[in-house]
């Protein structure tokens, strides 16, 4: 059972008290362990990242009910983007109490590492230009979760904003992975953002099943008289798209009345199946 973001700030909020207390009411008593040095190091850590992490979570629930969004509600760029920093801030805090309670000079090892930072540059400046684009689309707002876009010819819903890739949900349901760098260099048709409601389903037929492009049109339209709830009327349009030796492209066009994936999904494949149907009876 998922707990309430306001259960568990109470519940960050309990554990930090918890180790105020025991770091700050008798620091001598620590000192008589064993391994004082990484429980200690374990306690400041902890301090620092429950701090964060209620100031986190505090501030993504004032956006939301600033918004008027509900706990339940999908998460937008600012949780993706916060979430994102947290997630950095709280791998480089763990990496350097690991050095500190293991009594590394951190400072002193900043120095040698500097010696060879152009070479861990080179090494690691694709994982590192991927955390950067993941944390600046995660704050964007030219792309959203749930946003329908098409990128290189893949159209799908942008599911996750991730610190290394974006996630896209296509019509047949695959989960496409797109790294954050190709994602910010390629060009973005974001169909949701722009309020476009035409649609497309896009296929290939053979010239000998190629009779006339107004009844192939008017078949199928009427293959989606059960979706007319759904479609504006009069928006069906038959596009060739290219013309080939033995080959041509179409594109049945149409406007819907609310942008809504599942419903497209399904008046595709009342297209497509007609398409087949056709193709079947001309043998």
């Amino acid at each position: 059972m998922k707990i309430s973001r306001p259960i568990r700030i109470l519940i960050w909020v309990l554990v930090l008290a918890i180790c105020l207390f025991i770091k700050y009411y008798d620091p001598d008593y620590l000192n008589n362990f064993k391994y004082a040095r990484i429980v200690s190091t374990l306690l400041q850590l902890s301090t620092l990242l429950l701090i964060f992490r209620i100031a986190i979570d505090g501030l993504i629930l004032w956006y939301k009910l600033e918004q008027g969004k509900s706990e339940k509600a999908v998460k937008d760029n600012l949780i993706v983007g916060l979430t994102n920093v947290y997630t950095i801030v709280a791998v480089g805090a763990i990496l350097l109490a690991i050095l500190y309670s293991t009594g590394i000079d951190i400072r002193g090892l900043f120095t040698t590492l500097s010696i060879v930072a152009a070479a861990i540059a080179v090494v690691t400046k694709d994982f590192i230009a991927e955390i950067i684009v993941g944390v600046i689309n995660g704050f964007s707002t030219k792309i959203e979760l749930d946003d329908y876009i098409e990128i290189n010819n893949m159209k799908g819903k942008i599911i996750d904003i991730g610190l290394q890739k974006i996630t896209l949900l296509n019509d047949e349901d695959d989960l496409i992975y797109i790294p954050n760098v190709k994602f910010y260099n390629s060009e973005i048709i974001n169909y949701t953002r722009k309020d476009i409601r035409r649609m497309g389903v896009d296929f290939q037929l053979d010239l000998k099943y190629m009779h006339s492009v107004e009844e192939l049109e008017k078949q199928l339209a009427k293959a989606c008289d059960v979706m007319d709830n759904f479609i504006e009327p009069d928006s069906f349009n038959l596009k060739v798209m290219n013309i080939s030796k033995d080959t041509i492209d179409l594109k049945f066009q149409y406007t819907m009345k609310e942008v809504r994936r599942e419903t497209h999904r399904q008046i595709r494949k009342l297209i497509l199946r007609r398409v087949a149907n056709l193709v079947g009876s001309s043998e």
